[in-house]
């Protein structure tokens, strides 16, 4: 079978045109033609449609059924720049104001009781990994976005992570609860999750292509927003509490990632649809 990079050169040399002539037409630099030809990179569709109209070649020409999927597979999920700094800047911003808690918890706990039993320890240690493990893994997720390769494998281990990391911050707090706030827990927060992490693994990781895994990636996400807006709405009124502006920040930053995760999911879905619909011939 012959590979996009070398059906692309062989289709540009034909029509006469040079590399840079190419990418002027297609708005591109000539390093990204040169990428493409020598399997560094895929166009994505539009872009790949687009070289098919220019060359006057067919898309059955250029790429293959499978190598459609490759398209989509190995270039960033995100390929609007706008919204790709959008999401740069959310990663970031998630980084930092992570990190800034955990260096509040360190500060503040030690100060808050003279008497300060294993539970209270055991609840603040997991709360400060888990907030660990979402650096850890916004930060993978920042470098890659910058770097613009943010392939959906990539990005399904962020979204795993933050599920993952989500779900073991409320375990970690279960030894402060009750037995009935133990069973809420599970019901109402560590089973979304759970559910959100191994439908993103599925769905983003694996390559799996069911509906059911990005429904339910959706309906994970959709759930955490509605939680966090409902549990610190109750918190506020019914405990007449105010929010500092570190949770604050760190309250619309969680609902932010939400919201982003949803979006991922539908893009990957809408990308991977085009891909199928291209390779089978469908305009």
């Amino acid at each position: 079978m012959v590979e996009f990079g070398e059906q692309l050169r062989s289709a540009r040399e034909e029509k006469g045109m040079t590399q840079q002539s190419l990418a002027e037409q297609l708005y591109v630099t000539r390093q990204a033609v040169s990428r493409w030809e020598c399997g560094a990179r895929y166009p994505d569709l539009l872009t790949t449609k687009k070289i098919s109209q220019i060359l006057e070649v067919s898309l059955d020409d250029l790429l293959s059924g499978e190598e459609m999927e490759k398209v989509v597979e190995r270039n960033p999920v995100i390929e609007k720049k706008g919204i790709n700094n959008i999401m740069i800047a959310l990663y970031a911003s998630v980084v930092i104001s992570f990190f800034i808690t955990i260096v509040d918890i360190t500060i503040r706990f030690p100060l808050q009781s003279e008497a300060i039993d294993y539970s209270d320890i055991q609840a603040v240690v997991t709360n400060v990994l888990a907030l660990l493990i979402q650096i850890v893994f916004f930060a993978y997720g920042l470098v890659n976005a910058i770097r613009g390769i943010l392939s959906p494998k990539r990005m399904g281990v962020v979204i795993v992570a933050f599920f993952a990391a989500t779900c073991f911050t409320r375990i970690g707090n279960m030894a402060l609860y009750s037995n009935r706030q133990i069973i809420l827990a599970w019901i109402y927060f560590i089973i979304p999750n759970i559910v959100g992490a191994v439908a993103a693994f599925f769905y983003f990781v694996l390559d799996k292509k069911g509906k059911i895994y990005p429904i339910m990636v959706y309906l994970a996400a959709i759930w955490g927003i509605f939680r966090i807006i409902y549990s610190n709405y109750e918190l506020i009124v019914n405990g007449n509490q105010y929010l500092s502006m570190n949770s604050t920040v760190n309250l619309v930053l969680e609902i932010a990632i939400h919201c982003l995760v949803i979006y991922q999911t539908y893009v990957l879905w809408v990308k991977r649809k085009k891909a199928i619909d291209v390779g089978s011939g469908e305009e």
